[in-house]
């Protein structure tokens, strides 16, 4: 049973962007601007940590007054404003996540065959990446590696002996065992096993190679009578067969993989910090890659390594969330890029005035990757996984951490590893903290929709949370809001709005999925806010093939959805209103497609030069803005056509006139006459010329009747 503290709230096909956004100003009011003040007070339903940023264990505070942060408080408001608005996710990562799943042969084994794994050295050269290509690598066993180096390397793998632990496991490891810098050695093929050449070491053999030592994933077992299990072979790389360049996504993609620079769990890969000093002081470094066609598709540190999937976090998300134009919450808070857009919504900094700290504690913070595709990638029941390799495949959503019921937090359990623990000091339930909203220039619906996110639409029985380890409970808050009166008849302003353009906006599965996430729950079976023991991840991969369902899927999760303050009236207007919009956007649709075919076919047009392609465009399209450039384009090519014409004359003339020159005397007259006398040639160079010649000779000059 595949169980997590968070969900998602399920991304929408369509996004609302207001018609007044390009409108936008702090200076120039809407017709129904709406500027003030919101007093909050917000009270901590559990206990609570916000972490300082000068010391992570301590909660927020300034000379010992503890506070939120403005920051805090508004990336929490718009997180619900952006999934209450139908606003883009557009702060999504455009990374490509890599995938190492021996149990899994569709999706990884299939593809990480001898076949098509062969090895080499990356190296750096003027700030370019290159693979020395050394074709496929030779094995060769522990026990051999004794023989080169006189040590005991074979046994300390052996079952009993290994640690098994992470920082055991790595190649780093074996690398400080051999103390040596001599890797090239002699070696002599003694067989194939399974598609595997396998080599001994000897002393004098005219092969030469490089002994190239990997990870153990495990430890060796060799029960007597049974079958050996666990890595027993280490690899040899033979003489390289020319470089091959690295593209700079293929770079960025491994350097992802391995978590280059990351000091937070999960950390960068050891062996990767190990090999990319050696990188970087100008060594070599031993890879295994594969390759589309002639290039390096991916390559890793080990012969099994993470294969990147074929389409990036990005790719999961709807195309309408890739469209230009600004939602709600970027016309509300603001936006940074090419262009920048101050915020006309602020919120202070919330001071607390009984606080009390809790204690230390020590928690395992942790939480599935994203790329852990049975919860972050959207699945259909009865199907087989969909996965970053499938094309098509959507995100699960929005994340949201659903809250815990009480005041009680949750403790994790102790594994042992001191890496995984994060230390805090959090406030114990009860603090209360007050703060202010300003807004300016709003429009009524805009104010609604802040007032929508504050209060989950006005469903009382609604928390929003907030900080850290809101996994285990913390963080659970409640919002009271003073100084504004005639709330209900902004939300009405928002809800209208939204219900414009989303039909049934009320009822729809994302305020459901959200609404039900922010109420206490009877959270049993497989909606337990728990997650999953370590192994359980890996079995709903393979055996058990469970994935993350909706929370309101979940057992004894109650459904809730916000109450609707349009009237039937209201309603029955507003659908009428729907038909015309729905009007109006097949006759815009239809519209811009007929730009975008006719901006094609002039981009055909502006690069031909066929006189029939450009005069076919000016008779389809006589209002085109184009219309004086196809003109031009047309009168160019007919004085063009004249001309060639005309040199072709001239030149069939003066080919003409030449061979007369040249006809015999006795014809020479006749000849002279018929030039002379041929409209075709009445207005070439050379008729006067002729005509001397005739009347040198005798010849006359009146054409023959």
């Amino acid at each position: 049973m595949i169980t997590a503290p968070f969900n998602f709230v399920p991304l929408s096909e369509k996004v609302f962007f207001p018609d007044w956004a390009e409108d936008v100003s702090h200076d120039v009011p809407f017709e129904d601007a709406q500027s003030g003040v919101i007093d909050i007070t917000i009270t901590a339903k559990s206990p609570i940590f916000i972490r300082d940023g000068k010391d992570d264990k301590k909660f927020c505070n300034h000379k010992g007054t503890y506070y939120i942060p403005s920051s805090s408080v508004k990336g929490m408001i718009r997180n619900v404003l952006e999934i209450m608005s139908f606003s883009k996710m557009s702060q999504v990562n455009d990374d490509t996540y890599a995938v190492r799943d021996l149990r899994n042969r569709e999706l990884y084994m299939s593809k990480m065959t001898p076949d098509n794994t062969f090895c080499g050295f990356l190296k750096k050269v003027n700030g370019e990446y290159f693979i020395e290509d050394c074709g496929k690598p030779g094995r060769i066993k522990h026990a051999e590696i004794d023989k080169i180096f006189n040590m005991d390397f074979a046994s300390k793998f052996r079952d009993g002996k290994f640690k098994n632990k992470a920082k055991d496991k790595t190649a780093t490891v074996k690398y400080e065992m051999i103390k040596s810098n001599e890797f090239e050695h002699g070696f002599e093929y003694v067989k194939k096993d399974v598609n595997r050449e396998i080599y001994r070491y000897e002393k004098n053999a005219n092969k030469k190679g490089t002994l190239v030592l990997t990870g153990q994933p495990s430890a060796r077992k060799e029960p007597r009578g049974q079958k050996p299990s666990g890595k027993v072979y280490e690899f040899v790389f033979f003489e390289s067969r020319g470089d091959i360049r690295i593209s700079k996504e293929t770079y960025e993609n491994f350097l992802f993989a391995y978590f280059d620079g990351r000091k937070t769990e999960p950390k960068e890969s050891p062996d990767w910090t190990f090999w990319k000093k050696k990188l970087n002081s100008g060594q070599k470094v031993p890879i295994f890659f594969q390759k589309n066609g002639k290039d390096v598709a991916h390559f890793g540190l080990s012969y099994l390594y993470k294969l990147p999937y074929s389409h990036s976090v990005k790719d999961g998300i709807p195309p309408a969330h890739n469209d230009a134009r600004k939602d709600l919450a970027e016309t509300m808070f603001g936006y940074i890029g090419n262009e920048a857009l101050k915020g006309r919504v602020q919120f202070s900094h919330f001071k607390a005035d009984n606080a009390k700290e809790m204690g230390e504690r020590r928690e395992i913070l942790g939480t599935p990757r994203a790329s852990y595709y049975p919860m972050y990638v959207k699945q259909q029941e009865g199907k087989l996984f969909t996965t970053f390799m499938n094309d098509g495949f959507s995100l699960s959503g929005w994340k949201r951490y659903p809250i815990h019921s009480g005041s009680k937090v949750k403790k994790t359990e102790d594994t042992g590893n001191e890496n995984v623990g994060t230390t805090f000091n959090p406030l114990q339930d009860g603090v209360v903290f007050q703060g202010k909203v300003r807004y300016h220039n709003l429009k009524k619906a805009e104010l609604g929709a802040l007032l929508s996110a504050l209060s989950f639409h006005g469903t009382d029985e609604c928390f929003h949370n907030i900080g850290m380890a809101k996994s285990l409970g913390y963080g659970k808050i409640k919002l009271k809001l003073d100084g504004l009166e005639n709330a209900e008849e902004y939300l009405k302003a928002f809800e209208t709005e939204m219900s414009e353009q989303v039909e049934n906006w009320s009822d729809s599965e994302q305020l459901k999925e959200l609404l039900s996430m922010a109420i206490e729950q009877e959270n049993s079976g497989n909606s337990k806010l728990k997650y999953m023991e370590l192994k359980a991840f890996a079995d709903h991969k393979s055996k058990d093939q469970d994935y993350l369902r909706n929370y309101t899927a979940l057992q004894n999760i109650r459904t809730i959805q916000p109450k609707s303050l349009i009237s039937q009236e209201d309603l029955d207007a507003l659908r009428e209103r729907q038909v015309k919009r729905k009007e109006q956007e097949i006759e815009l649709r239809k519209k811009r497609e007929a730009e975008a075919r006719h901006q094609k076919e002039w981009e055909i047009v502006y690069a031909s030069t066929n006189l029939s392609t450009i005069e076919a465009f000016v008779k389809k399209y006589p209002e085109s803005k184009y219309l004086k450039t196809a003109n031009e384009m047309i009168d160019k090519i007919r004085n063009s056509i004249k001309d060639e014409e005309k040199f072709k004359k001239e030149q069939e003339i003066s080919s003409k006139w030449d061979a007369i020159k040249k006809v015999d005397k006795k014809y020479y007259k006749k000849a002279l006459e018929d030039f002379i006398n041929n409209p075709k040639y009445s207005d070439s160079i050379f008729i006067e010329e002729a005509k001397k010649e005739l009347v040198n000779i005798g010849g006359n000059l009146a054409p023959k009747s």
